[in-house]
């Protein structure tokens, strides 16, 4: 399940193994006519068949079947418990409740997924524990929250009751920095992915916050649906002919969100500006690019 932002909406894709063996399942726009018309989908998350959708715009949680029927929504604007202010990141805990990015109210909320408020952790700063503009959220098997402190340019993990157990990244463009970081994921060994959005590159360290690697991207041609726009815009076709190398294409632009299959043991980074999916099968220990949609 995926944002569709040119569109406003949300999609469900199958993803192969192979180049090209993908497939546009549904759109939840086309499906819940009207439901994203006065919206901004920000993120999805998956539990019990049912899709949990943050609204930036509406500042509520949209509930979607699993075949894009709207069934419900919760929450509304403010800074009350079980309110939102542009919320983002949405995770699903060990006990089924959702975790949601409380972006612009500088914390995290635990609910229900019926809407009822639990818990709520952070407060706006940048001293450890605190938040700036929280984004992306992970949990562990454990309970164990991790949280893209977006404007703070760090992940920080914390209990299950919100204390803080790790800080890893520092602001800059260095090796082991991090620059305005939009999502984080895990792999079943613990290893910690993280979309690094403006320094253009997947992050990845080691479950006690060491740096292992940066991944640049190594998509090797434009995905069907780049294709598609490139033949629809003469401009871009021309601009695209004039210049010296097209090497750059291969590497991510803006990566937004990161996500770890552990059945098939590969990470999906969704490079934003590119429009598309990079995808990495992870292999002893290292990640070696494989194709992209």
């Amino acid at each position: 399940v995926l944002r569709d932002s040119y569109n406003s909406g949300i999609v469900k894709l199958t993803i192969g193994g192979e180049l090209d063996d993908e497939e546009e399942v549904l759109s939840f726009a086309n499906v819940s006519e009207g439901v994203f018309e006065q919206s901004w989908p920000a993120c999805a998350v998956i539990r019990d068949k049912e899709v949990f959708v943050t609204d930036e715009l509406q500042n509520c949680i949209l509930v979607f079947s699993s075949d894009g029927h709207f069934i419900r929504k919760f929450g509304e604007a403010g800074q009350k418990e079980g309110q939102f202010d542009r919320p983002s990141g949405i995770a699903v805990n060990k006990w089924g409740n959702l975790l949601v990015a409380d972006t612009l109210n500088h914390r995290v909320q635990q609910i229900t997924p019926s809407g009822e408020f639990i818990s709520t952790f952070g407060s706006n700063g940048a001293l450890p524990g605190e938040l700036n503009a929280p984004w992306g959220i992970e949990t562990a098997g454990d309970g164990e929250i991790f949280v893209a402190d977006h404007l703070n340019n760090r992940i920080q993990k914390f209990d299950q009751s919100g204390n803080l157990i790790l800080e890893l990244g520092n602001s800059g463009t260095d090796t082991e920095r991090l620059n305005h970081p939009s999502d984080v994921a895990l792999d079943p060994n613990g290893d910690i992915y993280v979309a690094d959005w403006v320094n253009n590159r997947i992050q990845i360290y080691s479950s006690e916050g060491t740096y292992i690697a940066s991944l640049d991207g190594a998509a090797f041609e434009l995905s069907k649906w780049q294709q598609q726009y490139v033949r629809g815009n003469p401009d871009v076709h021309k601009a695209r002919r004039r210049v010296a190398t097209l090497e750059p294409e291969k590497w991510f632009a803006l990566p937004t969100s990161v996500a770890f299959d552990p059945i098939k043991s590969r990470l999906l980074a969704v490079d934003s500006q590119r429009w598309r999916i990079q995808i990495y099968d992870k292999l002893s220990g290292y990640s070696d690019p494989q194709f992209n949609i």
